[in-house]
């Protein structure tokens, strides 16, 4: 189980298999596109060779077109000299373009892959890794790897070919001149690791300096009114101006470093210069050494460097990607805690008697404390029974329970004997309607909003689940009725609005069993009266798990339960549970007010 799948996890501990078993993983990903691939690598090549064949001409310009003193030789080969590096470019930029293309598609597919699978796992997994910071942190995992399979992959090979094929042509040219510029260049690469390492951990610092800042700062500015009503106004200005500090701190101190580094190397680039020019000078005067070759040298000692640089980068690049890649594989081998059942069926199992919550246990994660202990109870057909008790007692769990959203550790809920986790999901969902307190609504329309993007329900039922409601009024309030627009999160729409829309939404389904989770403690009393009209029109003729704080919507259940501590501690109807001047008598006195008096 991912118990924290946001930790930027560094590659020294992400690192859990190895990186061939995990790039074995992404070929299936990388399969239908390995002609695209095997040209972009071509395509590649010939541009490496475009560069090293650069300075060659130019030393044949200067050792021969020039001493020649022949004109035609001289423009040809500036002619040669430019349609190289235009022929080059043109190359470079479709290489660029096919890759960026392979990088897209694949993450493309996983992105895909990913989505269908965490759309199947159980709300465990959400609970642990909340959803926004969940796409935040895929989207990075995939923009890695999307770079792997396109720039970054690219980039060693780029960089690997073209620091082998300079020193090659080097060493060709001249052996002696070649290692007095290794002796230059070797200690460079070297001492890049260390910089650009040290490089990395000071703009990580200046990321999450940044991060503190935007967090503060949200936070300031949504309490702004209370801020000003308390006088405490200073006490955000000091502590924007400490993290703001903060801030400008790290980020010189990590630009001083960064542009200290490149002077540095700009510095070397000018010694390994000086150094060419200093061991050629007695083979040039002997005649030995041309002085198109130690152009050359020059040129291709601009063409070491970088590479050199750059090439520890890239492999730090790589480890990212596949410590991110590691991240995405845990995410799609992960089983879900909530499987599907065996037993195949066309939808609810009808007809139905009772369901029955034998002996059920339940925790979070193995090392919290048991949420259900023990819970029993039989809901019969028909029925409406209200599950009563102090805020995490286990209802909304119970509620959980039977809408599959978990999978209990002991015990079983079973309809007429079948154990309801035998059960196809779909099939058992399909006859269980929702009503939560927190409203899920889309951007979209009132229509889309009722059927769930389930085009299959006609809008004459959509009209008719709003009218059994008395909730008609919706089609008048936005313009359009049903194709009236609704922004996201229904921030156009009162609270009791949306709660309609949900009621409505759950009617549509036709449901067996109808269950509200605290459908109306969110609402002001005038709004709740509102909504509790709309849910005794939708509960008639239906059987009913009822989650309710507000004793007096659920005075006529059939029976209410009272859950404490993750164990059902009373039960029975509205008068006897009074008369019994327990838990739920005393909960009730204090709603109300008074003596508790059996009614």
């Amino acid at each position: 189980m991912l118990n924290n799948y946001f930790e930027e996890n560094t590659t020294e501990k992400a690192k859990k298999i190895s990186s061939v078993k995990l790039l074995a993983r992404f070929v299936p990903y990388l399969k239908p596109h390995r002609k695209a691939f095997g040209v972009a690598v071509l395509l590649l090549l010939f541009a490496i060779a475009g560069e090293l064949a650069g300075p060659l001409v130019l030393r044949a310009v200067i050792d021969d077109a020039i001493p020649a003193g022949s004109t035609s030789d001289i423009v040809k080969l500036s002619g040669l000299f430019a349609a190289i590096f235009l022929v080059t470019m043109a190359i470079s930029y479709l290489q660029v373009i096919i890759a960026s293309r392979i990088g897209l598609s694949i993450v493309r597919s996983l992105k895909r892959k990913l989505f269908d699978h965490v759309m199947t796992l159980s709300m465990s997994f959400f609970h642990t890794n909340p959803s926004g910071k969940l796409m935040a942190r895929v989207e990075s995992d995939t923009e890695r790897v999307r770079m792997l399979f396109s720039e970054t992959s690219m980039a060693l090979l780029r960089n690997a070919a073209m620091v082998t094929g300079t020193l090659y042509i080097m060493y060709r040219a001249n052996s002696y001149i070649a290692v007095r510029v290794l002796a230059v260049t070797i200690p460079v690469g070297l001492l890049s690791m260390f910089v650009l390492k040290r490089m990395r951990g000071m703009w990580s610092d200046v990321r999450k300096a940044y991060a503190s800042i935007s967090a503060v700062a949200s936070e300031f500015v949504r309490a702004v009114p209370v801020l000003q009503v308390f006088g405490t106004t200073g006490y955000a200005l000091k502590k924007m101006h400490d993290r703001g500090k903060n801030y400008f701190n790290r980020e010189v101190k990590a630009f001083l470093w960064e542009y200290t580094f490149w002077s540095f190397l700009g510095s070397l680039e000018i010694a390994a210069v000086a150094v060419i020019l200093v061991s050629g000078r007695p083979g040039v005067i002997s005649g030995v050494v041309t002085v198109g070759t130690v152009v050359m040298f020059v040129e291709y000692t601009r063409r070491l460097f970088g590479p050199l640089v750059m090439f520890s980068e890239t492999l730090n690049q790589i480890q990212r990607a596949l410590a991110s890649g590691e991240r995405l594989m845990e995410i799609l081998d992960m089983e879900t805690l909530t499987p599907d059942g065996a037993i195949e069926s066309s939808g609810f199992p009808r007809p139905w008697k009772r369901i029955q919550f034998e002996d059920v246990w339940f925790r979070y994660s193995p090392d919290s404390e048991w949420a259900l202990k023990g819970v029993s109870f039989t809901l019969s057909r028909g029925e409406t029974i209200a599950l009563v008790g102090d805020s995490g007692g286990g209802k909304s769990t119970i509620v959980s329970l039977l809408m599959r959203f978990h999978h209990l550790e002991k015990g079983r809920i079973s309809i007429d004997g079948i154990n309801i986790n035998d059960l196809s999901l779909d099939s058992w969902r399909s006859g269980l309607g929702l009503v939560l307190q927190e409203v899920n609504l889309f951007s979209g329309t009132l229509s889309g909003n009722l059927t769930v993007f389930d085009h299959s329900v006609s809008r004459e039922q959509q009209r008719n689940a709003l009218h059994a409601i008395e909730a008609d009024e919706l089609l008048e309030l936005l313009p359009g009725g049903l194709d009236g627009a609704i922004s996201e999160g229904g921030v156009n729409l009162s609270m009791g609005q949306k709660q309609l829309i949900n009621i409505a939404r759950a009617m549509l389904r036709q449901p067996e069993i109808l269950v509200l989770d605290e459908a109306t403690s969110s609402v002001d009393p005038g709004t709740e009266r509102r909504i509790q009209k709309a849910t005794d029109l939708a509960l008639e003729g239906r059987t009913a798990l009822i989650v309710a704080h507000r004793l007096a919507t659920i005075e006529h259940s059939s029976k209410i339960i009272v859950i404490r501590h993750g164990t059902v501690a009373e039960q029975g109807t509205h008068n006897e549970l009074l008369v019994n001047n327990g838990i739920y008598a005393r909960l009730h006195s204090l709603q109300f007010g008074g003596d508790t008096i059996a009614q």
